[in-house]
């Protein structure tokens, strides 16, 4: 199953004073059977990411399919 990111933004706490942009813009393909390491400073989004992944968080913004869902 691949998996792709389209334009995916997500921010917490949207539409309050306190919102913070996780994710902008991202773009990603990753082919059914290959190996990816997501690697950044501490508070670059690397949790936000994975929580798409497996369905704990929605995108903002973009979609997120993984084979053809």
């Amino acid at each position: 199953m691949d998996i792709i990111f389209q334009k995916v933004e997500h921010v917490y706490n949207a539409n309050s004073p306190f919102a913070r942009r996780a994710l902008y813009d991202v773009d990603i393909m990753i082919e059914s059977g290959s190996y990816v390491a997501v690697i950044g400073h501490t508070g670059s989004g690397k949790s936000t990411l994975l929580q798409h992944l497996n369905g704990l968080l929605q995108p903002t913004s973009g979609t997120v399919m993984i084979g053809n869902q």
